[in-house]
């Protein structure tokens, strides 16, 4: 997956790249196991910490998450929750329920 973590108007160190990059890698591959990119951008508002995290992981299949903090870890990790909360729900509507049905009794006689 390529990742692209950027920062308006603000420095973003090697460690906090690492950070951001090995979470949304492990939350992503959870549930699907060749995402194509991702896009973070964290800036600050006023006294908060923004991040704005998009992953696109498959056709047609975008996710978008916002996380809010005082400081910028906890930020980066709010949304990052956000998406994989996303992610997840995502994955159980698209799960074919029907496949694993059993005949009904009618159709056995």
């Amino acid at each position: 997956m390529n990742i692209n973590i950027s920062g308006k108007q603000i420095d973003l160190g090697d460690a906090l790249r690492h950070h951001i990059s090995e979470r949304l890698q492990a939350k992503v591959a959870k549930y699907f196991d060749h995402a194509i990119d991702a896009n973070v951008v964290l800036r600050r508002e006023g006294a908060m910490f923004q991040c704005e995290c998009k992953v696109h992981v498959g056709s047609g299949i975008t996710a978008v998450a916002e996380g809010q903090a005082n400081e910028i870890y906890p930020a980066a990790d709010a949304a990052i929750e956000r998406l994989e909360k996303q992610l997840r729900r995502d994955k159980r509507e698209r799960r074919n329920h029907h496949a694993s049905v059993p005949p009904r009794a009618a159709d056995l006689g």
